[in-house]
């Protein structure tokens, strides 16, 4: 039963790709000003926080999903245990230092000053993930390395759910940071628990009419809560911080919605919703290039906001998977090296 979403995992990891790049794509400071009022943001910026808001759902699906298809095959023995991290040298870690490299030695040719040089600078830049947004990665990889502690939690429900209370009220209280894999072991724990059984129930009551219309209502629910995120106040309070952590808890609920259209609808698996990876690692500096662009050769003649935001959405998503064909066809080797062996 569980193929059910393995056929359409090209479809969503596609779709987290564009989120991701939205999210890092505004061209405006977006933050909550006090106020839930649209008119009071303007029509630009109100679009981009909706969106960057909108877009956090991004990363706890990432890690649901990344603990579903660990754990569905995970046995628990020593020997799975070091299949599985050969794996994920080459399917996280080598990916990581490399893209991690990249953003390091852009920062010391742009802005030397904003980082330490030599070996220890690079290692610094690789242990904190400051010069890339890849701190998600760096977090996958220590929680795969606990595969072995996670998996005995995982077997006993009333310790995975104790522990699961403990560090949501650590992140509620801002002890424990957003960067950090206890913040988002709780979300991990859920995708750990999904299997087979619970896929199969799930599609069955969404089979359904009237509890599909119960689920639309609620997506709907979810779309309208995005927008009254406090957004850039998380951090500092402790209500703003308990009322992302639910957002983000709920959120792979509400993406079994999404999942189950998608696969209803039989989209076609198509060649270029399997860059996700590649436009995870890669969008950022593409981003920054495409704003440069535009600053200095449309801004001129189509000096829009909005216009630039899309802009650098679509041309973002657009070259990376571009660049991903284009070293998958010419360059195969150093292709499967950059894309983890997937």
């Amino acid at each position: 039963m569980d193929k059910k979403l393995l056929i359409v995992l090209p479809h969503i990891n596609f779709l987290l790709s564009i989120l991701i790049v939205f999210h890092h794509s505004f061209t405006s400071p977006i933050t909550c000003i006090g106020s839930f009022y649209p008119s009071i943001y303007g029509f630009t910026i109100t679009i981009e926080r909706y969106m960057y808001n909108l877009s956090e759902c991004a990363v706890p699906v990432f890690f649901f999903l990344s603990a579903y298809l660990f754990y569905r095959t995970y046995d628990g023995s020593w020997g799975h245990y070091m299949y599985k991290m050969k794996r994920r040298f080459w399917s996280l870690l080598v990916p990581y230092i490399i893209f991690s490299t990249m953003g390091y030695l852009k920062v010391l040719v742009i802005n030397s000053s904003k980082i330490n040089g030599g070996v220890g600078g690079w290692l610094e830049s690789l242990w904190l993930s400051n010069t890339m947004p890849l701190w998600f990665i760096r977090e996958l990889i220590v929680m795969s390395l606990l595969a072995p502690i996670i998996y005995r939690v995982k077997k006993n429900s009333f310790a995975a759910i104790l522990l699961s209370l403990i560090l949501i009220v650590l992140s509620i209280m801002n002890f424990i940071s957003y960067r950090s894999f206890l913040y988002w072991l709780p979300i991990y724990l859920m995708g750990a628990f999904l299997d087979a059984n619970i896929i199969h129930r799930t599609f069955t009551w969404l089979s359904d009419a009237h509890n599909r219309l119960i689920a639309m209502v609620f997506f709907l629910g979810y779309l309208v809560w995005v927008w009254f995120l406090p957004n850039g106040l998380e951090k500092g309070d402790s209500l703003y911080s308990f009322e992302f952590i639910v957002f983000r808890l709920f959120t792979p609920i509400v993406f079994s919605v999404v999942i189950y259209v998608i696969y209803e609808l039989h989209i076609k698996d198509r060649k270029w919703m399997h860059y996700s990876f590649f436009v995870y690692c890669m969008h950022a500096p593409v981003i920054a290039l495409l704003g440069l662009l535009y600053d200095r050769v449309f801004i001129e003649f189509l000096d829009v906001e909005l216009v630039k935001y899309i802009f650098i959405v679509i041309f973002a998503n657009t070259f990376c998977v571009l660049v991903a064909m284009f070293l998958e066809r010419y360059i195969p080797w150093g292709w499967i090296i950059l894309n983890g062996k997937r």
